[in-house]
């Protein structure tokens, strides 16, 4: 039971980790995506903001199928219970998904400024929808999502409604979620650009900051004051393996009990306020890269303090409590689990050697980008 229990503990910290890539270099991007059409006043401007994620913006994608994966492979009971009740959100996501290839593709094809226009709203649109759903995913996630087990049949059953996902605080969670997107993206074109667009990526990045900031504060005090949090109660002293069975108790602030518990733990919401406060601060000395790694340490912060708060949550049920879904009882078999982490011991630095190898190509040592270079290079660049 030890081992199974450590391979539990494994698996829970991949499935963080893939999250935490996603977010930082899907991150990036999708905040890029926001700000074209803000950031860029000028079709020039613009390009200089595409151009600067065109390269790598779809293999920074990969790792959101990457957690959908790991979410099937390591907690399939998650996954089906997940895609059972966020079944229209997730068409939301992968619809808006579909506007971004087509709007790097298609709008360099017609020299027309409405034609542009369009596809830079388009890919706007594209970046903001995932960011938004997932953020409401997250604060559905902290209030209970509506489901049951039902044990004839074996199967999760979803309770509630798709408009039932918009609640106060999943959409507080939702624009903290665009803030986070919009921080990263800013300090990412701040690292890569010159002249104007550096300019207003700088003036971006310190007001994103400051929202992502207040609005961490906002939540936090929301879930110490404003929700009652899951605690797993075991009389027994084990891990309850069996979804019908769970001890559940909920509690106003049940959600920060973990950090009473486990002191060492505040550094994940520490990490998370200290690099957006670095990010600002980096930024107006014009230390771009050191601004970008605090964003970079920032987003870790926030994805652990989520991670770490609900634990061993992943999926509590508002409808049946007793049948929320935790990293004890809801992970695939040793076998599955030796299999997993064992090929993800081994992949996992070859991609890492390889993104590391496609990012240094394609950033190459030279120039960054900006409305000079995007105009001699305009036939090699979206």
């Amino acid at each position: 039971m030890e081992a199974y229990s450590t391979l539990q503990m494994l698996g829970w910290l991949t499935v963080g980790i893939a999250m935490f890539l996603f977010a930082v270099t899907g991150g990036f991007d999708f905040g890029a995506g926001m700000l074209a059409p803000f950031i860029g006043k000028t079709d020039e401007e613009r390009r200089v903001v595409i151009n600067t994620v065109g390269p790598t913006w779809d293999g920074n994608q990969v790792w959101l199928i990457t957690v959908g994966g790991l979410l099937f492979a390591i907690w399939p009971r998650v996954y089906a219970a997940a895609f059972s009740g966020f079944y229209f959100a997730m068409l939301l996501v992968l619809w808006a998904l579909f506007l971004r290839p087509v709007s790097f593709e298609y709008r360099h094809q017609i020299n027309s400024e409405k034609w542009r226009t369009f596809w830079d709203w388009a890919l706007f649109t594209g970046s903001l929808v995932p960011s938004l759903v997932i953020g409401v995913a997250v604060g559905n996630l902290l209030l209970g999502v509506p489901f049951h087990y039902d044990e004839i049949s074996l199967r999760f059953f979803y309770d509630g409604s798709f408009f039932g996902l918009f609640r106060p605080l999943p959409i507080v969670t939702g624009l903290f979620c665009v803030a986070m997107m919009v921080m990263h993206g800013s300090a990412y074109l701040q690292l890569r650009t010159e002249g104007i667009v550096l300019q207003r990526a700088k003036a971006t990045l310190l007001y994103s900051s400051l929202i992502v900031i207040a609005l961490f504060l906002v939540i936090g005090f929301w879930l110490e004051f404003g929700v009652k949090g899951y605690l797993l109660i075991n009389p027994h002293g084990k891990m309850l393996l069996h979804p019908l069975v769970n001890h559940v108790e909920l509690r106003t602030g049940g959600w920060l009990i973990n950090y009473q518990k486990h002191y060492w733990i505040i550094a994940a919401p520490i990490a998370a306020i200290v690099g957006a406060v670095l990010t600002s601060l980096l930024s107006r000395y014009n230390l771009r890269f050191l601004a970008f790694c605090s964003s970079i340490i920032s987003v870790l912060g926030i994805i652990f303090t989520w991670g770490l708060s609900m634990f061993p949550f992943i999926m509590p049920s508002s409808s049946a409590p007793s049948q929320s879904l935790t990293a004890w009882n809801a992970t695939s078999s040793t076998q599955s689990l030796n299999g997993i982490l064992l090929c993800a011991a081994v992949m996992l630095p070859i991609i890492f050697i390889y993104t590391g190898f496609v990012y240094r190509k394609l950033w190459g040592r030279g120039e960054r980008m900006s409305v000079g270079r995007v105009t001699r290079e305009s036939h090699n660049l979206y």
